[in-house]
């Protein structure tokens, strides 16, 4: 006896995203292989990148299903090289050429760098140490392979040329 299966869907895929995610940094077909299969894809929070307001930090989300699967986020910080400033790097990541330090590590990766800023006034919200930026890029629910920690490697190196020539950083 042979049976037929009517109706099955087709293999789950990932969602269809715009052409450049989060501030325009990033291709989606970069993207896309670290995000899992879904319905529905929505970039979340893609404003102008700017730490050096009020708010110090800002992050865009790219959410399959309702769920944040890949965020870049950005943080001004008053620490730099040499300090303890992205602790999961330094125990679980390999080092990688982007910005001042940078590593990698299953489903994520992160840089800091100086990013000195003469031109902005120095007060409590925006004190004169405050001159370090921190990136991170997280893909949760990625394979933990080593082409997941190439294409977070490329895609960081991206971010940090794009955010030290957004936040007009001269050093």
């Amino acid at each position: 006896m042979v049976l037929l299966m009517a109706g099955c869907s087709a293999e789950p895929s990932v969602p269809s995203m715009p052409k450049n995610v989060c501030w325009g940094v990033f291709a989606s077909s970069s993207v896309a292989p670290l995000v899992p299969n879904g319905d529905t894809a929505k970039v979340e929070n893609d404003r102008p990148i700017d730490v050096f307001g009020s708010e110090r930090s800002t992050y865009c989300a790219v959410r399959i299903d309702g769920n944040s699967r890949f965020v870049a986020w950005a943080e001004l910080r008053r620490s730099g090289k040499g300090t303890d400033w992205n602790h999961a790097a330094r125990t679980f990541g390999s080092h990688i050429e982007a910005g001042d330090e940078a590593f990698v590590w299953d489903g994520a990766a992160a840089s800091v760098f100086l990013c000195e800023r003469p031109d902005l006034p120095r007060n409590l919200v925006l004190p004169p140490s405050a001159k370090y930026i921190e990136l991170e890029l997280t893909a949760d629910r990625s394979p933990k392979t080593q082409q997941t920690r190439d294409v977070l490697t490329t895609l960081l190196k991206q971010y940090v040329q794009f955010a030290k020539r957004e936040l007009k950083c001269r050093n």
